[in-house]
Order: C-alpha cells, then structure tokens, then sequence
C-alpha cells in the first residue's frame, strides 16, 4: 500500500476544479435565477395590460344604458376637478350610462395620474369622491374616436360647437359627441423592473370599443 499523502501540487490542482465546478454551477443558478425573474416581469406586464382593457372595455360597453347624452366625453366629468364645459382633451375618457342593477346613472371618467413616488397609474374616477388607481406603469393613455361610417372624428370638433343644450349652459356639451360609434383606446404600460443583461421593451396595446347602447339609438 503507498502511505504517501497528496502533494501540494495535486491538493492545489484538486481545490482549483473543486472552486471550477462550484463557480459553474452557481453561475448557472443565477442566470437560471435571472431569466425566471425576466419572464415574471413579461407575465406581470401582460396582466397589467389585460386588467387595464378589460376595466375600459366594461364601463365603455355600457355607455348610453338608459338613453344618457352624452355617451361618451373626452373630458372629466363628475364633482371633483371636472374638466371646463367644452374642453376635450385625448388622455381621458368619462362614460355616462344607467347600470342594470339601478336606476340611477352614474359617471365613470378614466384618466392617467402620477403619484408622490412618481409611479404613473390608470385611474377609474367615480364621478363623486373616490379615484382609484387601477394599473401601475401607465406611461401613456389616449383615446380615438369614430362615427357610424367609421371615420376618425378629430379632437378640434369636440369643442367647437353647436352646443347642448346652448352655448351658455353649465353643463354644455359638444353636439358632435352624439356622433361617437367607436372608441379605440391605447395604453402603453412600461415595467416595473429594469434588467440590463435583459431590456424588457414597453408594451402598448390598442383596443376598439363599440357601445353597444349608442349603437342601438
């Protein structure tokens, strides 16, 4: 039997695969650790995108339930910080509507805001006190709107007038706005985490919207 121990030489050359090995694997396991994180964030802003459209498309859909005029706004309605009679604006959208469920209508105006950490989110205001912020990493809302024949109604025509129900009332509105047949929202979202091995581009989506109410008139 050889007693002889390991050399210096062989225990140096031993400890240097041994530290090879380990350094491989924990180099896999954080890569392997990155790209799961990268496809979380894919998943989160896709989900963040499905809850923006789906909100939108729920309250739009329902614009004009119970014959209310104006259908559909490009300006905020409601008590709080209301936009100026004859203002419109392609950043916001409110709906007026008369839910199933009572007979009351109600206001729903989405917009986009910025809060104190700077985060920009999708709001849904209720038209009375309460605005909620829904999608976080909002970085760009805007609405289009079409008439029956499917052409572009441009933004100029909402407030240039004739007016209803005249030019001095509170509550005027742009009698073009009785024309809107479609709405086409785009919301661009960014992530939420920035990866530099692995740049997530933003995400916007486009959706089209037709309610089914002013459709029916």
């Amino acid at each position: 039997m050889n007693a002889r121990g390991f050399s210096l030489i062989e225990l140096l050359v031993t400890m240097a695969i041994t530290i090879a090995i380990v350094s491989g694997m924990f180099s896999f396991i954080h890569s392997a650790r990155g790209v799961f994180e990268v496809d979380l964030e894919h998943t989160d802003i896709q989900q963040r995108a499905r809850v923006a459209t789906d909100a939108l498309f729920r309250d739009l859909v329902m614009a004009g339930a119970g014959l209310q005029s104006p259908a559909v706004a490009p300006f905020r309605r409601g008590s709080l910080n209301p936009d100026m009679p004859g203002s419109a604006f392609p950043d916001r959208v409110s709906v007026l509507y008369v839910p199933p469920d009572t007979a009351s209508p109600i206001t729903v105006t989405y917009g986009r805001r910025v809060d104190a950490a700077g985060v920009p989110h999708l709001t849904r205001y209720d038209g009375a006190a309460s605005e909620m912020p829904l999608v976080d990493q909002v970085i760009d809302l805007r609405f289009e709107y079409f008439d029956a024949g499917g052409q572009l109604i441009v933004m100029d025509r909402f407030a240039d007038g004739p007016w209803v129900p005249d030019a001095v009332s509170a509550d005027r509105f742009d009698a073009d706005l009785r024309a809107i047949r479609r709405v086409r929202a785009f919301v661009r979202l960014r992530p939420a985490r920035v990866f530099s091995a692995a740049p997530i581009a933003d995400l916007e989506i486009a959706s089209d919207i037709s309610p089914r109410n002013v459709n029916l008139q």
